[in-house]
């Protein structure tokens, strides 16, 4: 009997010893890859927050300031594996498609200020952008919603990356069209999960072209438009499980403004957007077993592979001697 226990603890302690081997270099890095298929929702919500509401009154297309209303923006995302596969790249590469709308609530029900579409190449790995897929956003108005233009993506877009650490990281911003940097600030737990935060702050400044808005918006009774310059400044906080690199909640203190020389600035939106509480209890759920997995796999299974599969064969080598010495001396 003790031989056949010897066999057993022999092998389990190779298997284990190479378990614990293998555990960084192949089980690892085969699950820490992002979904080809990922599907995911976000709701954020903000209070007292101005706006400009867009909208038709019959074929009258108007512009509406807002002061001090509910926002609600909602952000899908939707993973596309036949963008890859008709770029002909490899599986190392994702396509996400993400779409944000932000409704305003006006006469006690929500209304659509803005609604955007953006296609993402990505890593699989690092989950940095690529630009191997057909990169697009949309550019849309009320005259031609669907109207796209191609567009190159620069560092993180959804995520930072597995095992993400206490340092600097390149976040896209659409309203630059560019990268900058997302300041590691602290750590902080939410609903019981450990995240690290990271703060992006972009001062005020001008982006885009001109836009030829109604003077009206403005106050003034003269009628045709002003050419007014879109300022953009946000202050972007990131709450990010680190195993993951996922983005557990986000919030945004931003100020959008048409300005106009010798006019006070119109915005249009202005005001603080953060993850709802439930989006972020999803999230944390969501998250919380992956990061145990992936960490566990990371750290501790080597040095338990090894020293458990030592201590096993150890045992198996004793079981077999003890078990020659009772045959030998019977």
């Amino acid at each position: 009997m003790s031989r056949v226990i010897g066999v057993i603890c022999v092998a389990l302690g190779a298997l284990l010893i190479v378990f614990g081997l293998l555990a960084r270099p192949y089980v690892y890095t085969n699950l820490a890859v992002l979904s080809l298929d990922q599907e995911a929702k976000t709701v954020s919500r903000g209070e007292g927050v101005d706006a400009v509401y867009p909208h038709r009154i019959g074929p009258t297309a108007r512009l509406d300031k807002l002061t001090g209303v509910t926002v609600v923006s909602t952000r899908t995302v939707q993973g596309i594996p036949g963008k890859v596969e008709a770029a002909g790249k490899d599986k190392d590469n994702a396509f996400w498609q993400t779409t944000v709308r932000s409704q305003a609530e006006v006469g006690g029900q929500l209304q659509d200020l803005s609604y955007s579409d953006e296609g993402v190449s990505l890593d699989r790995r690092s989950g940095e952008a690529t630009n191997c897929c057909g990169d697009y956003r949309s550019t849309g108005d009320l005259e031609d919603p669907d109207k796209t233009e191609p567009v190159t993506h620069e560092g993180y877009f959804f995520k930072l990356p597995f095992n993400a650490q206490k340092q600097d990281y390149p976040w896209w911003d659409g309203d630059l069209q560019a990268s900058a940097p997302a300041k590691f600030d602290r750590e902080e737990t939410l609903n019981g999960l450990p995240t690290y935060v990271y703060v992006q702050t972009i001062p005020e400044q001008t982006v885009g072209a001109p836009r030829q808005v109604p003077r009206s918006l403005f106050g003034d009774s003269k009628p045709g438009n002003f050419a007014a310059d879109v300022h953009y400044t946000n202050t972007r906080t990131l709450w990010v499980e680190p195993e993951t690199g996922s983005v557990v909640k986000g919030q945004e203190e931003i100020a959008r403004s048409l300005v106009v020389d010798g006019q006070d600035p119109v915005y249009l939106v202005k005001g603080t957007l953060a993850y709802t509480d439930e989006t972020v209890k999803e999230n944390v759920d969501k998250y919380a077993s992956s990061a145990k997995v992936l960490s566990f796999i990371r750290g501790p299974l080597l040095p338990v592979g090894l020293i458990g599969g030592i201590l096993l064969l150890l045992l198996g080598v004793f079981l077999f001697i003890r078990d020659g010495r009772a045959r030998h001396g019977a």
